[in-house]
């Protein structure tokens, strides 16, 4: 009986060693699954509406392109493509570097300052613990600064340009 009692011992060490192995090991292996950019725009004021939703996914391949750039168009597939990494970080250094403070309108008692027509726009950066959203009504190179010139790369990497958010 204690024989038994031993083998079943042994076996249940053995059974959590693999256990923790096993989900040390997934852990490792999604790496990057929680990084990614994306841009999202909507404007309400056309008839169906127009939403456009960009998501830059870097890869761990072993690749001259490993970010994966997917285009929704009022939630139809539009695009899939890749671009490099380089291109990828300098989109995340402007995000990380723009502030929601820095994107928003000036507010002067004398001169109220408007976009027409603008459309909502938003970016969402994801990497590990850090989550980043910065968000604008309407988008001007003249006020939006490194936003706009975050969501004109962020285009160019889905081969669109600014007319698509304007």
């Amino acid at each position: 009986m204690s024989k038994k009692i031993f083998f079943l011992f042994q076996m249940t060490k053995l059974l959590l060693i693999v256990f923790i192995f096993l989900l040390l090991d997934s852990c490792i292996s999604q790496k990057n699954t929680n990084e990614y950019i994306q841009l999202n725009h909507e404007n309400v004021m056309f008839i169906k509406g127009d939403r456009l939703t960009i998501t830059l996914l870097p890869t761990q391949a072993k690749r001259k392109k490993p970010v994966i750039v997917k285009t929704l168009k009022n939630n139809k597939q539009y695009n899939n493509r890749r671009i490099t990494l380089v291109e990828y970080q300098r989109i995340y250094e402007l995000i990380i570097k723009t502030n929601q403070k820095d994107i928003e309108l000036p507010r002067n008692p004398n001169v109220m300052t408007s976009i027409t027509d603008g459309g909502n726009n938003s970016i969402i950066l994801r990497k590990d613990t850090l989550t980043k959203k910065l968000y604008s009504y309407g988008i001007s190179k003249e006020y939006h600064g490194k936003f706009y010139e975050s969501i004109e790369l962020i285009l160019k990497a889905a081969k669109l340009n600014i007319q698509e958010v304007n």
